[in-house]
């Protein structure tokens, strides 16, 4: 079976027209014929129905059923292809979410240094929904994620190695920096600054709103902690953000969450279990298992 095949396939049961998939994939017509004749002797079914007079075109149940393995088909060859790149250019492409590269990447990243192994890593660095994406899709190997619960994919293997409570962070002369603990109720008619979305604490912040029947006002969003942290200081807004992260100014007071069942940031190393590690990569996986071990044992 040509895969060439599957993708005409698929993009004809969506647009339903062979000479706009024709035009798509940069062929003539009569190749996007002759594909689904391939597909339809080879399985010995009839895929899809061509009404001429009334140009249309039925997608059979055998069609449909074909579609469905069809996607998995071609999701699976793309990431035997992009591991395979991988493995072959003698690198492992990591997803570090920016949390967790401003809080636990630095030591990972001495300790690869000093194995001669930092230079072997291409970073993907976004919010942990998208990284997860990303790691699912293919495009990276290796990811460290933050998740507010166990992740329910079968297809991803995960190790948990911390997990922290979230946190309020608000202005040093903002009334809450006295006290430094606040129940989330108490907070309805605060301005927020929130991440954008793509980061998990935008569910954990949902999560409480919802519980507490609140609907926060949230004035800004950005992708970077330090942005957030400049907007706090300034008494723009207060920020909701894992209690791993310690503002290291005086500016910014961090403020514990008091409610029951709080949500906790939860951040752990996660790979395809479908993935197979060359010995390079396997070298990089077991140096950051190490620094995340001996990091958590100073703590």
């Amino acid at each position: 079976m040509n895969t060439k095949d599957l993708e005409y396939f698929i993009k004809l049961t969506e647009i339903k027209s062979f000479s706009k998939v024709a035009k798509d994939f940069s062929v003539s017509q009569p190749a996007i014929t002759f594909a689904l004749k391939r597909l339809e002797n080879e399985l010995n079914t009839k895929l899809i129905i061509r009404f001429r007079a009334q140009k249309e075109l039925i997608v059979t149940d055998s069609g449909k059923q074909l579609l469905e393995h069809a996607k998995r088909i071609l999701l699976n060859y793309q990431l035997a292809k992009k591991e395979i790149d991988n493995s072959r250019l003698q690198r492992l492409a990591l997803g570090l979410p920016p949390i967790i590269e401003n809080n636990y990447f630095p030591l990972i990243a001495k300790n690869l240094k000093n194995r001669g192994l930092l230079d072997k890593i291409k970073t993907w660095e976004y919010g942990s929904k998208t990284t997860l994406t990303a790691l699912q899709n293919g495009e990276i190997d290796l990811a460290l994620l933050g998740s507010i619960a166990p992740l329910s994919d079968e297809k991803i293997y995960t190790e948990e190695f911390d997990r922290q409570p979230f946190a309020i962070f608000v202005s040093r002369h903002h009334p809450l920096a006295q006290t430094k603990q606040v129940y989330f109720r108490k907070l309805k008619n605060e301005d927020f600054v929130l991440f954008k979305d793509g980061f998990i604490h935008n569910q954990a912040f949902n999560l409480l709103a919802s519980r507490n029947h609140l609907r926060p006002r949230v004035i800004f969003r950005s992708n970077g902690t330090h942005s957030l942290m400049n907007l706090i200081a300034q008494g723009v807004g207060i920020g909701f953000l894992t209690s791993v992260i310690n503002p290291l100014r005086n500016d910014i007071v961090k403020v514990k969450l008091l409610d029951q069942d709080l949500p906790h940031f939860v951040t752990s190393i996660a790979y395809r279990r479908s993935h197979i590690f060359n010995p390079l990569q396997q070298e990089i996986l077991t140096e950051i298992r190490n620094s995340l071990t001996n990091s958590h044992l100073e703590k």
